[in-house]
């Protein structure tokens, strides 16, 4: 089976690339194959003779010269703008994003110089910005003591210290009052309290100097914060408050001007950085890929993978890129070897990949299992969620979200469009299972089932949906044997064709005994009994049957992997196919909230009570559902085969202001 120029359910092979070059033509290589974008570099191969290169330095000093740009932008305050409500960000994310890249490369040692000179100037009007946010708070702490005094008609200069007497005041605790009150037994202090607030009192504290002292002591126990003010301000609060405010004014004016300055600075810099930044990080790019190459004296040695159809085109790049000066060998991998993967679904199967991804990317030489997980998922998803009028809005929705160009709700544009698509095919699955199942928007009735009504039909809906479960377990395991197969590993192979015997002959004998629902059936089925039991014994001697054969007899070890492959098959098996009775079970939670729809109309109206529960159908409902589906994909279906360990494929690419 074909599909475009790949096979269907096959990793892309790939080709290993060497080649030697004159170290003259160094530069021009990294950078022809940067443009080509198709040759994933790799330091796993060493010649005798070439020496890896160290370009530590160099890397780190781009690495901080980003830092520092990214830094830069950081510092900068951003622009008081009314912030995007939800649908304008919805809005915003079908546009598509504007690809502006520079028409020439920015020498780093001007950015480098550039950059220095912004941070120096940055930081001037950022120290004086911090100062002036110093005296502001501090203006503005005034002007709440200042009011304070205003209040109780009170004067600056009525407190302090005078010839016989002292004068306080401030805010002390409520519940603390008293307790002042104990410390000023059998002196001259007196004290007045005034309720400032809902939990502290105003204070104005009087006595004789020579008692100053005394209740000085005591006042930081009672947590009394003292109102102080600068020496120079006037004494009347009135007049006071008019300077503060006027000088809190003055200052926000500052403030304003410098932070306006700020935002110039960052303007600029921020049309600047289109230039500066891509530059930084294509050389970083370039320095690092220089990383996996090793030298001699005279020549450079590069190596990596390639997609095998377009093998050629990187050995053309190649040898135009060294004017013909380079040896270029290309082998097929060896059973040692692993090469990048590079998944080649095109179409609905594309969005699929996110899901095989979130388990790992694929071994090399394992199927891919996307265009069968994409299958499986979505029927899964429809037969649990059969409704015409709801596969009908998933679809919708699905293919919004398909349409998104730019990142929504800080999720990147690529997986909410994936997202779309899986939705997308979820939806139609519903469609489908909803014209055999005769339900549409919740109701019943509208069509007649082509199949019949899980909701009225529940032993026929459980004995499809574990016939389902049982060949998708036996589809796992014969896909393992592949795997197994294309890896060399017979032994496995054997023992994975062992286990689905096992369980081909187990299935059999449940079916017997639940039809009968007797022990009976082991006598009356001899043959698939014995046949069982062997099996199972042939399982849990099999890893000493394997040490034997490979030479590698550890009895103790290999008896304990028997034992526990014996529990896992036997277990694992039974508890996986009755796993799949959910299926069933939300099928028939489907039809049993169109019936509470029905119940719910007689107190709030068809209309409105279908409204409702459709609406929390497809939003609580299928989202469960859809956490379902990959709960049995990933744990009954891909833990049967797929080991994953994959090396994602990742062409070294520059952006194209270096190309």
């Amino acid at each position: 089976m074909v599909w475009g120029k790949e096979y269907l359910f096959r990793i892309t092979p790939m080709k290993r690339l060497y080649a030697a070059v004159p170290i003259t033509f160094e530069d021009n290589l990294l950078k022809a194959l940067g443009e080509l974008g198709t040759v994933q570099l790799v330091s796993d191969y060493t010649v005798k003779g070439f020496k890896k290169i160290e370009n530590v330095d160099r890397v780190e000093k781009y690495v901080k010269l980003q830092q520092r740009i990214m830094s830069v932008l950081s510092s900068i305050p951003p622009e008081k703008t009314k912030s995007a409500g939800f649908l304008q960000s919805l809005k915003r994310s079908f546009s598509a994003p504007v690809r502006d890249y520079p028409s020439a490369k920015a020498d780093l040692m001007d950015i480098e110089g550039y950059v220095a000179d912004l941070e120096a100037r940055l930081d001037i009007q950022l120290v004086a910005l911090e100062s002036l946010h110093g005296d502001i708070e501090r203006l503005k702490n005034l002007k709440e003591r200042l009011l304070i005094l205003q209040k109780h008609k009170l004067r600056i200069d009525h407190l302090g210290e005078f010839r016989h007497i002292f004068v306080k005041a401030g805010l002390m605790q409520r519940e603390l009052t008293p307790r002042l009150g104990r410390y000023a037994e059998g002196t001259s202090v007196t004290f007045t309290s005034f309720p400032e607030s809902r939990k502290e009192d105003f204070i104005v504290i009087t006595g004789l100097n020579d008692d100053k002292a005394h209740i000085e002591n005591a006042l930081p126990v009672l947590n009394f914060s003292e109102l102080a003010f600068p020496s120079d301000i006037k004494p009347d609060p009135n007049e006071a408050l008019l300077d503060v405010s006027t000088a809190i004014q003055q200052k926000t004016k500052e403030a304003e001007e410098i932070e306006n300055t700020i935002r110039e600075i960052g303007r600029k810099f921020r049309e600047e950085s289109k230039i500066y930044e891509p530059s930084v990080s294509g050389t970083l790019r370039l320095e690092e890929a220089r990383s996996n190459l090793s030298r001699t004296g005279k020549m450079s040695l590069i190596h990596g993978w390639v997609p095998a159809d377009r093998a050629k085109e990187a050995t053309d790049t190649v040898l135009e890129a060294t004017s013909g000066a380079a040896f270029v060998k290309l082998e097929d991998p060896g059973p040692q070897d692993n090469p990048p993967v590079k998944m080649e679904n095109k179409g609905p199967l594309k969005s699929f990949e996110l899901l095989t991804k979130l388990r790992g990317t694929p071994n090399y030489r394992e199927i891919d299992p996307t265009p069968i997980m994409a299958v499986l998922f979505a029927v899964m998803f429809g037969l649990m969620f059969g409704d015409i009028g709801n596969g009908l809005i998933l679809t919708i929705i699905g293919v919004i979200l398909s349409k998104f160009q730019k990142d929504f709700l800080r999720i990147p544009a690529s997986a909410v469009q994936k997202l779309g698509g899986i939705i997308i095919a979820c939806g139609i699955s519903s469609m489908c299972f909803g014209a055999l199942f005769g339900e549409v928007f919740l109701l019943e009735g509208l069509i007649n089932p082509i199949l019949f009504s899980p909701f009225r039909n529940q032993s026929a809906i459980i004995g499809v949906v574990l016939v389902f479960g049982v060949l998708q377990i036996a589809l796992g395991l014969v896909m393992k044997i592949v795997n197994m197969i294309r890896k060399g590993d017979r032994y496995k192979a054997v023992f994975t064709g062992i286990t689905l015997l096992y369980y081909i002959v187990g299935v059999l004998l449940a079916v017997k005994f639940i039809s009968n629902m007797s022990f009976s059936v082991f006598t009356e089925n001899i043959g698939l009994t014995v046949s069982a039991v062997g099996l199972l014994a042939l399982i849990f001697f099999f890893p000493i049957i394997e040490g034997l054969l490979e030479g590698e007899l550890k009895v103790i070890e290999q008896l304990l992997k028997g034992v526990a492959e014996f529990i896992e098959t036997f277990l694992s098996f039974l508890t996986n196919s009755i796993s799949y009775v959910r299926l069933a079970a939300f099928a028939i939670a489907h039809g049993a909230l169109g019936m509470s729809a029905h119940i719910l109309a007689s107190t709030v109206g068809m209309p409105v009570s279908y409204v409702i529960m459709n609406f929390l159908v497809i939003a609580i409902e299928g989202l469960a559902i859809l956490i379902q589906s990959m709960r049995l994909t990933y744990y009954e279906f891909f833990t049967k085969f797929y080991a994953g360990g994959g090396l994602p494929y990742r062409p070294f690419k520059l952006p194209p202001i270096f190309t």
